[in-house]
């Protein structure tokens, strides 16, 4: 941490703006915040629990949703803001006025529908919703790429999305449009499911990321151009938030900024002997993060939507997208105040200001008090060379369930450490096997693309893959651009992703949860797979730098799947490959109507205004 950062964050925890400057319409980051229920009891209870005798060690999310006839409404307003939640004055696109956006909350087995009205104006611009890790199954035409599932939403137009809470836990949903995300069209997603750890208090999202000053079109303009500057086109952020607040040193801004030093930090109430369930989620553009909370253990329940054998530890990592759920039994007698730690990994990342600063205040303390806690060695440890830009480590200090505890090697690997809490096994014989290499490539005009197999991606709003293929119009492999894998009626897909670069890669998934079977150094041996009966499960792992990652899922899903790194600068590099899945299946969909009224409404608005797509798209 520098010095001013230690020093100037401690000394101001009575912030200089209103929380309207700061966030918005939004309570995120202040005592106001609501805690959160175990369930939503606006629905039938059957045996007491909306999805009635499910558990998480008997139900398996991946082949069963239950049925509850509830839907939960909301409605987005996307516009352009101006906001300062870190002190520093800038220009936004914000959900409801909100920063960070307002949070979805639905029970496991009820729809969420969603009406999104596109206000972006000065200058407009498309959108559209993507809601992470919802499989999408049934409504692929709901999953909200543009040029994959949908076009984009006109200016001045709205769209409904209407889709299943098929699987539980804490996500987040974000636009897919660009990289309009990160200048703030995100928020929270949680789906309440059954426990498999007693708490009392559901503290709710902590959400975690790096943070630009700049408008995300002009860092687009560095990362698509032909600067051979690598400090051009690997962006650098400015500060590292939680709850959408930190403070800035605002000497590192210009001269002409509005920039006020002493912006807030978020604060969080914790009881005494109380145990506290924290959603963590990465939403930031690019920076893998270490999360700690001084002078506490952690113990950690759930991985993305998978829940997991608990196990302590006293950091989390997590790449730009990953979720983890943890549980913290607060002391008895605890101080008055602890700091709360999101540090951007410079191993892995490059920002202006690597720590995010949170205060956990217990009940009854001055709500300024000053926490004059130390960071724990074992979270000092989390940004070393041989933990280097990957999902290892959690620095786990040792298993909590199952007799006999099981011991790890140092460092340890995490693939070991995190166990499916209901198990299934892989199938070490897959219908197919796809293996692609990474790299960075630098074209003829000068411009840097990733490229897979030595193609890159770019977008055609205008003609989404998923309508073409229900159209049973295969064109599209004609156009290399659109970076088009078909697996047809193969069963199951194993991807094996060799990463030649020195960059590493958060890989995420749409419309399914994949098994990583294997991540390691080096290009994949071909035969290595980590605990085959019982492999980790998620939507978004690390590809380390020169190393391997290998997934594998059952294509029980017809759709078109984007597979992408989740850095918002990457994807729009092109680093994106799009899964056609079951492709005689999607000519039998029943595609509302509204998806082909919205190309025709895109399509409209294009003839008569320039779309300056400068990068992949998506």
């Amino acid at each position: 941490m520098r010095g001013w950062e230690s020093t100037t964050n401690a000394l101001r925890l009575l912030s200089a703006l209103s929380q309207r400057s700061t966030n918005g319409l939004s309570s995120w980051g202040t005592l106001d915040s609501p805690t959160y229920p175990q369930f939503l009891t606006s629905n039938p209870l059957p045996n007491g629990l909306p999805w009635g005798l499910e558990g998480a060690s008997n139900s398996n999310a991946l082949s069963h949703t239950p049925v509850t006839n509830v839907t939960r409404y909301y409605e987005f307003t996307v516009a352009r803001g101006v906001l300062s939640p870190d002190g520093f004055e800038k220009s936004g696109i914000f959900v409801n006025g909100q920063f960070p956006g307002p949070a979805i909350q639905a029970n496991w087995g009820d729809w969420i529908e969603v009406t999104v009205n596109n206000n972006i104006t000065n200058p407009e611009e498309g959108t559209t919703i993507h809601w992470h890790g919802i499989r999408q199954k049934g409504t692929a035409w709901y999953d909200g790429v543009p040029s994959v599932s949908q076009c984009p939403i006109s200016p001045g137009a709205s769209f409904t999305y209407r889709f299943q809470a098929d699987m539980y836990g804490t996500s987040w949903w974000h636009s897919h449009f660009s990289a309009q995300y990160t200048a703030g069209v995100f928020g929270p997603m949680i789906i309440y499911g059954p426990n498999h750890v007693h708490y009392d208090i559901d503290v709710g999202p902590v959400i975690l990321g790096d943070y630009y000053h700049r408008d995300y079109f002009s860092v687009l303009e560095d990362v698509a151009g032909p600067s051979q500057d690598f400090n051009v086109y690997v962006p650098s952020s400015d500060n590292s938030l939680i709850n959408g607040k930190n403070n800035y040193n605002c000497s590192m801004a210009s001269s002409n900024a509005t920039c006020n030093p002493n912006a807030g930090l978020s604060k969080f109430k914790f009881y005494p002997g109380k145990t506290h369930r924290l959603r963590l989620m990465n939403t930031g553009a690019a920076a893998l993060v270490h999360f700690s909370i001084d002078g506490h253990k952690m113990l950690v329940i759930a991985n993305d939507f998978t829940p997991l054998e608990p196990y302590e530890a006293e950091s989390i990592t997590l790449g730009a997208s990953q979720r983890t759920d943890i549980v913290i039994k607060a002391p008895d007698n605890p101080k008055r105040a602890y700091w709360m730690r999101s540090t951007i990994s410079l191993n892995c990342s490059v920002t202006r200001t690597t720590q995010g600063l949170g205060v956990i205040l217990y009940n009854h303390s001055d709500t300024n008090v000053i926490p004059t806690t130390n960071l724990s060695n074992a979270a000092a440890a989390a940004n070393r060379k041989d933990n280097l830009c990957k999902n290892v480590g959690s620095h786990l200090m040792f298993p909590t369930v199952n007799p006999g505890p099981r011991t790890f090697p140092t460092p340890m690997d995490d693939l070991l450490q995190t166990i499916p809490y209901y198990p299934m096994a892989a199938d070490i014989q897959p219908s197919t096997t796809e293996t692609i290499e990474i790299d960075l490539f630098t074209n003829e005009t000068g411009h840097h693309v990733w490229i897979m197999n030595n193609q890159t991606q770019r977008a055609d709003y205008n003609a989404p893959i998923l309508l073409l293929a229900n159209e049973r119009n295969y064109s599209y492999p004609l156009d290399p651009e659109w970076n088009v894998y078909n697996f047809g009626t193969n069963n199951t897909v194993r991807i094996v992703m060799n990463n030649k670069y020195q960059s590493a890669h958060p890989m995420h998934i749409h419309g399914h949860n994949f098994f990583v079977l294997s991540e390691g150094d080096g290009y994949w041996d071909g035969h290595s797979i980590t605990n085959p009966s019982n492999p980790l499960r998620r939507d978004v792992h690390m590809l380390r730098r020169y190393g391997h990652l290998v997934i594998q899922f059952t294509a029980d899903n017809p759709g078109v799947w984007s597979y992408h790194c989740h850095i918002a600068w990457h994807a729009s590099m092109g680093y994106t490959l799009n899964i056609l899945e079951r492709p005689a299946e999607l000519t039998d969909m029943k595609i509302p109507e509204v998806m082909r009224e919205t190309c025709v409404a895109w399509d409209a608005w294009t003839k008569t205004h320039v779309v300056d797509q400068i990068d992949a798209g998506i």
